[in-house]
């Protein structure tokens, strides 16, 4: 029932809202999921986040009984476009989903992704990436850029390395200080959301 989500649901159009029902009920099923009082999340300050313009936060999820804070952040943006053939200006919302992990080391700022190809070749001509020389399967399948090499390298051990190991192709991370935030930055759909909470759990049961 559209009256029972407790996400912002101004303004969208009818697949969304049935999107945010489905993925909220598929939660519930699944998980102990609560909405936390007086949490704010500082959206603002993620670069992966802020590369959505127009944005605002419609909803907050907490995942229960973790090691680590966990919570799923519903962002809705507005997009808007101009129809050559119909000449006319087209605006809708949609939304999208992150996991925010509240961590007990300090990362600094780090973005962690897959590898690709063309990573290969620029890190070939100017290397920046972050590498770690006990683990060369890790460094072959990600790319890891920091502020805080030293940070970085003991924030991201051999367990933290090992949960993320098996992450998606297209989810990308980004860490500021003691906030992990994970997401595909794609439209929310009820399986990639339930996805990524299964893998931000793992994520967030970590003790070390």
């Amino acid at each position: 029932m559209l009256h029972n989500l407790p996400f912002d649901t101004c303004s969208l159009q009818a697949d969304t809202v049935q999107a945010l029902e489905d993925t909220y009920a598929a939660l519930r099923a699944k998980f102990n999921v609560s909405v936390p009082n007086d949490i704010n999340l500082h959206i603002d300050e993620f670069e992966t986040i802020n590369a959505n313009p127009d944005i605002s936060l419609g909803g907050i999820l907490q995942i229960n009984n973790t090691v680590n804070e966990l919570y799923l952040a519903f962002i809705k943006i507005h997009e808007h476009y101009h129809n050559v053939r119909s000449v006319t200006d087209v605006d809708f919302y949609v939304y999208k989903v992150w996991a925010f992990i509240k961590m007990k080391s300090d990362f600094g700022r780090v973005l962690i992704r897959k590898e690709t190809f063309t990573d290969r070749i620029v890190s070939l001509i100017h290397h920046v990436e972050l590498d770690f020389n006990d683990d060369k399967e890790f460094n072959k399948r990600f790319y890891v850029v920091t502020n805080d090499d030293q940070k970085a390298h003991l924030a991201m051990n051999w367990n933290f390395r090992n949960a993320i190991m098996d992450m998606a192709n297209d989810m990308e991370m980004e860490a500021l200080d003691h906030t992990l935030i994970i997401s595909n930055n794609q439209p929310i759909d009820t399986e990639q959301t339930i996805h990524l909470a299964e893998f931000a759990s793992k994520i967030a049961a970590l003790r070390s």
